[in-house]
Parts: C-alpha cells; sequence; structure tokens
C-alpha cells in the first residue's frame, strides 16, 4: 500500500523543489506594498512619539477633559494653558489622529480640533466621564454635533 513516490509521480505539481530551483515570489501589488510599508512607518512614529502621560489615558465622546497645553513659543517654551471642555468627537487617522473639544470662555462657546499626537500636548486629564448625560445614561454616537445648537452653558466645564 505504498504506492508511487512523489518524485516518480508524473505531474509537474508533486515535483520535489530542490535548491538550485529558483523560489517563485508571490506577485504583490506596488499600492499593497507601499501601504504596508506606510502603515509600519506611522506605528514607528507614533510609538515613538508616544508620551504615557498623555497618549495612555482613556477618554471617550463625551466626557469632560482638560488638557494642559503650551501656549505659544513653540515647544521649548513655558507658558502653558490649561483648556477645559467637552469630547464632541474622535477623528481615528494614525499619526493625524485628533479629538474635537467644545469650551466656552467667557460666554461664547469654541470648538477646537487638538492633534493627539501634537508636542504642544503636555498632560491630559479626565475630569468627568459622560459629561453629556451627567451619569444618566450612555453617550451612544460617535459624534455629538447637535450640542452645537444648544446653550453654551449646557457644555461649560466649571466644577474644578
Amino acid at each position: 500500500a505504498e504506492g508511487v513516490s512523489r518524485e516518480d509521480m508524473p505531474f509537474h505539481h508533486f515535483r520535489v523543489s530542490t535548491d538550485t530551483e529558483k523560489k517563485h515570489k508571490k506577485f504583490e501589488s506596488p499600492r499593497k506594498r507601499a501601504n504596508k510599508m506606510m502603515t509600519r512607518i506611522t506605528k514607528e512614529s507614533q510609538e515613538r512619539r508616544h508620551k504615557p502621560e498623555v497618549h495612555d489615558v482613556k477618554f471617550r465622546v463625551g466626557d469632560a477633559i482638560e488638557l494642559t497645553m503650551i501656549e505659544q513659543g513653540g515647544v521649548n517654551s513655558n507658558e502653558t494653558e490649561k483648556i477645559r471642555g467637552v469630547v464632541l468627537g474622535m477623528d481615528k487617522r494614525g499619526l493625524g489622529t485628533g479629538f474635537y473639544l467644545r469650551d466656552v470662555v467667557f460666554g461664547e462657546p469654541i470648538d477646537r480640533k487638538i492633534p493627539l499626537y501634537s508636542p504642544l500636548i503636555k498632560d491630559i486629564k479626565v475630569l468627568e466621564e459622560n459629561f453629556v448625560f451627567k451619569k444618566r445614561r450612555k453617550v451612544k454616537r460617535a459624534k455629538l454635533y447637535y450640542l452645537r445648537d444648544r446653550l453654551p452653558q449646557e457644555t461649560r466645564v466649571t466644577k474644578w
């Protein structure tokens, strides 16, 4: 019941490859190769820019957060400002990841998109989770743009 050995079989797809034969490399489209390369570069640069006090803070849409950012003068400056606000939404795009923050300053609402991997961000602190519904129910939207139509006092973060 041994049958015919692989070397003696007449079909070419059963033959045993030898080291002298060229290994056939599967075709991979240049676009796919470039996409994989860009993904790898993006991950490496995210790891390099990783600051635990900023990027390990878990916050969600609807949370009240406080940012400590450099105000002006660049990365080497010591002038910092604290920004408090409600997270309206997030854009997750690798290094271009950012979040929308709604802040009320002197009664005027201000919406900003802040890049998460910016070197100007020094610290992020979650003041209150689910600030929008005061922890009564869960936020079930990815973007809370409807808060722009509400009164500014509803999105004002004051307690802290």
